[in-house]
């Protein structure tokens, strides 16, 4: 797989976004990420290897296009006068993917650079390379900077289900993983995940949420949950003393009705399995409820 890539490829490099079914993305906010996305692979470029100059093209997109296709040059600074149209050339393959991944992939996403990679079938040595590539543009400033705005940006379109970066290879090309609409949040730097052990993290979120199912009961229940413009519900135990206290007390001044807004911070416990971050079973608990707010 590796053999074909390398005779097949011809300098690009794809930003990527996933749609529901029949779906197209908004132009204004793929243009928008795109943008950030370009300007974090020059920055990861020269965080690798500042002794070059970079330039990064737009090779094709269209609207409502899945596929934001690049081409990532380089040349010699003393060349750089005397080859402002041509003499530019190709940045090496490993580098591209390595940098490509550092802009586009969070850092706490997925600690495998093999579940990345997919099936590409690249040799161990490659793999350090990729690994010392990539790990030297994500820690830095300027390509955090970027990677964060893409998914500050993304969620302004909610068709937008899921982003990720490759070589691409034919017009309908989507890379085997993708980086979900759910990670979104941490990608962007809202939250952080509290890392416990290798297979096992805790990530707090601050959500607001619809209320659809309660358990009015002083006691660790689960209660159902589901967001604004986001399909299905999810259940989290309510761990919140303070809050189920005042359930007894008629301490909460809400009358019982259709779409109750409430704000709450969870913990959600995850489990490492076959190089993909699950929530755990009953790992979504509210440990406080900061509104409706408690007399």
């Amino acid at each position: 797989m590796t053999d074909e890539l390398t005779e097949s490829d011809n300098g690009e490099l794809s930003l990527y976004f996933d749609t529901a079914p029949g779906e197209l993305a908004d132009l204004e906010v793929a243009a928008a990420a795109a943008i950030q996305w370009a300007q974090g692979l020059k920055a990861a470029a020269l965080a690798v290897d500042p002794t070059n100059e970079y330039r990064v093209s737009l090779v094709a997109a269209k609207p409502g296009s899945s596929n934001w296709i690049a081409k990532i040059e380089q040349s010699k600074p003393n060349q750089v006068a005397k080859t402002v149209v041509r003499g530019w050339k190709k940045v090496p393959l490993i580098m591209r993917i390595g940098i490509g991944l550092a802009v586009v992939i969070p850092t706490t996403a997925k600690p495998t650079l093999d579940y990345w990679l997919g099936k590409d079938g690249f040799s161990d040595t490659q793999k350090k390379e990729l690994k010392d590539v990539y790990e030297k543009a994500a820690k830095d400033e300027a390509v955090k900077g970027h990677r964060q705005a893409i998914y500050k940006i993304a969620p302004r379109d909610r068709k937008i289900t899921a982003i990720g970066t490759g070589v691409p290879q034919g017009e309908n090309w989507k890379p085997e993983q993708t980086v979900p609409s759910s990670q979104f949040p941490e990608a962007d730097g809202l939250f952080e995940p509290q890392q416990e052990a290798a297979d096992e993290r805790t990530i707090p979120q601050t959500l607001e949420v619809v209320l659809v199912t309660p358990r009015l009961e002083n006691a660790p229940r689960a209660w159902t949950f589901r967001q604004e413009g986001l399909p299905g519900t999810f259940n989290a135990v309510m761990k919140d003393k303070k809050f189920l206290a005042a359930l007894d007390r008629s301490g909460i001044r809400e009358t019982l009705r259709a779409n109750i807004q409430m704000k709450i911070r969870l913990q959600i416990k995850q489990t490492l399995v076959d190089g993909e971050w699950k929530v755990s079973r009953r790992g979504r608990s509210v440990v406080e409820v900061l509104s409706p707010v408690v007399e």
